[in-house]
């Protein structure tokens, strides 16, 4: 029988890449790519609606990527011999990296969404579905640390 802490890691990985893939939809592929790899590019309506695109929403929106297509979410890409090294470690430790990064930067925020504090109408599709990824990624890692062992 799976514990409390397994259940809620599961269920906040699960929203974490509704909320991923949600986010990646709502903003566009290319868009999202090139928030990434080259963020004046970027459509001025969604650096708007991020409130501009920084070295943190870069590496966020990294993650939004890797949980899309590793295990958590498609299964594209995965652990396996035939990675190089770095991309083993970055698609083991992926939700805790992402779930550093949302407390570290996005912390009150992610927190208002966990709580129930968020008034989702205050904010568009964009800005929801990325702090519902991060949101949940945090608890996905906090839950993963907490039932280490």
């Amino acid at each position: 029988m799976a514990t409390w802490q397994t259940q809620v890691k599961q269920l906040s990985m699960a929203l974490s890449v509704v909320g991923a893939i949600w986010m990646a939809l709502t903003v566009g592929l290319g868009d999202a790519f090139n928030i990434v790899t080259d963020p004046a590019s970027v459509d001025p309506a969604t650096t708007a609606s991020l409130g501009g695109i920084d070295f943190i929403d870069r590496v966020a929106v990294a993650g939004v990527f890797v949980t899309i297509l590793g295990g958590a979410g498609l299964g594209i890409v995965g652990i396996s011999g035939n990675n190089p090294p770095a991309v083993n470690t970055i698609l083991r430790y992926a939700p805790l990296i992402i779930g550093f990064v949302a407390f570290s930067a996005f912390g009150s925020e992610a927190w208002d969404l966990v709580s129930g504090n968020r008034t989702w109408a205050n904010y568009d599709d964009i800005q929801n579905s990325y702090m519902l990824f991060l949101a949940s990624s945090m608890v996905s890692a906090i839950v993963g640390l907490l039932d280490r062992r």
